[in-house]
C-alpha cells in the first residue's frame, strides 16, 4: 500500500491578509504607540532576517540556532507576524499568521484566552458575521468568491482538546483557493486581497502547499485490480490493514474496512471480525519494546516531526 495523509498542489496567486481584514472590520486593534524611524527600520530588518533564515536554513541548522539563542524564534515570529503589536484588550478575533500556519481565525474568547474579551452571548453572532464578510471577498479578475467555505470548529474537531483548534477554519486547500501572508500595521489601509504576479521568486517563497485529497494505492492478490476507491479516509487505513492481516478490528476504532478494494472471492472467504472496545493504551500496557520505541523516535526525528 502507498498512502499519504494529504495531497499537494501549487500555491495560489490570490493572497488574503487576514489580520488586515479583521482590523479593517474593527475586530483586531493594533497598539496605538508611535514608533520612531529607527524603530521601524529595526523592525524591517528583523522581518527580513527572519524570512531569510526561515527560507534558507536546514531543519538541523534551525535547531542548533534555537539551542544557542533560546527564545529567539518566538521573538522573531512575534515581530514578523506583528503579534507583538496587537492590543489584545481591544481585539475580538485574530489569525496566527506564522509562515507555515494554516490561515484560520481564533476568537479572543473570555475563559479560553488570557486576555479574552468576547462574551459567550456574542460568540455565535461574531462567527456568523466574520464568515459572512469572508464570503464577500472576491477575485478582482472574475468576481469569484475567494473563500469557498468557512467551517466552525465543531464541524471538524471533536474530543477533549477541540478547544485548542481555531474557531473558524477557512477552506484554503481547494484548487486555487487562496494563500495568506502576514499583515503589518503600517500597511493596514492597503487592500485585503492581492493578486501576486506569476514570476520567478526573488527570495525564499512557498511554491507548493497541501491539498485535502491524499493518495491510496494498493496492489495484491486479495485486491480488486483497476478499482477506483471513492471517499476513502485516512482513518479507514488501519481497520483495512487489520482485516487484510486477519486480525480483529476493535469496535471503537474510527474508520471502516475499505471492502470495495477487495476481490469478491477474498471477501467471501474472509469475514471481517470485530473485538470489543479496547480504549486508549497507557504506558503500563504499551506493547513497544525499548528498542522499537527508540526506532520509532529515530524515524520521527529523521522526518523532522520531533526534535
Amino acid at each position: 500500500m502507498v498512502v499519504s495523509d494529504h495531497g499537494a498542489g501549487p500555491v495560489s496567486d490570490r493572497v488574503i491578509y487576514l489580520n488586515r481584514f479583521l482590523s479593517q472590520l474593527g475586530l483586531l486593534t493594533y497598539q496605538a504607540k508611535k514608533q520612531s524611524a529607527f524603530g521601524w527600520a529595526k523592525q524591517k530588518i528583523v522581518r527580513t532576517t527572519y524570512k531569510i533564515l526561515y527560507g534558507t536554513l536546514s531543519p538541523e541548522q534551525k535547531k542548533i540556532l534555537a539551542g544557542l539563542l533560546p527564545g529567539m524564534r518566538e521573538r522573531f515570529e512575534g515581530a514578523y507576524t506583528s503579534f507583538a503589536n496587537i492590543d489584545w484588550t481591544a481585539t475580538k478575533a485574530y489569525c496566527s499568521e506564522i509562515l507555515a500556519s494554516p490561515p484560520s481565525i481564533w476568537i479572543n474568547r473570555k475563559g479560553e484566552k488570557p486576555s479574552g474579551i468576547v462574551d459567550e452571548h456574542e460568540y455565535e453572532e461574531l462567527l456568523t458575521y466574520i464568515a459572512q464578510k469572508l464570503g464577500e471577498l472576491k477575485d478582482p479578475r472574475n468576481g469569484e468568491p475567494i473563500v469557498s467555505r468557512v467551517y466552525r470548529r465543531n464541524e471538524l474537531f471533536h474530543g477533549p482538546f477541540a478547544k485548542e483548534a481555531p474557531d473558524l477554519i477557512l477552506d484554503w486547500w481547494s484548487d486555487n483557493a487562496f494563500s495568506a501572508k502576514p499583515s503589518f500595521p503600517e500597511q493596514n489601509e492597503e487592500p485585503v486581497v492581492q493578486i501576486l504576479p506569476r514570476a520567478p521568486a526573488k527570495g525564499p517563497e512557498w511554491g507548493g502547499t497541501h491539498r485535502k485529497a491524499g493518495v491510496f494505492i494498493a496492489k495484491g492478490k486479495a485486491l480488486r485490480p483497476g478499482t477506483k476507491i471513492q471517499s476513502a479516509r485516512l482513518i479507514d487505513v488501519a481497520p483495512t490493514l487489520l482485516y487484510l492481516l486477519g486480525q480483529k478490528v476493535p469496535e471503537d476504532m474510527d474508520g471502516h474496512v475499505l471492502t470495495e478494494s477487495f476481490s469478491p472471492q477474498f471477501l467471501e472467504q474472509h469475514t471481517a471480525h470485530y473485538s470489543s472496545a479496547v480504549g486508549v493504551a497507557s504506558a503500563e500496557n504499551a506493547t513497544y519494546s525499548e528498542q522499537e520505541a527508540a526506532q520509532i523516535e529515530a524515524r520521527l526525528k529523521a522526518l523532522g516531526y520531533i526534535d
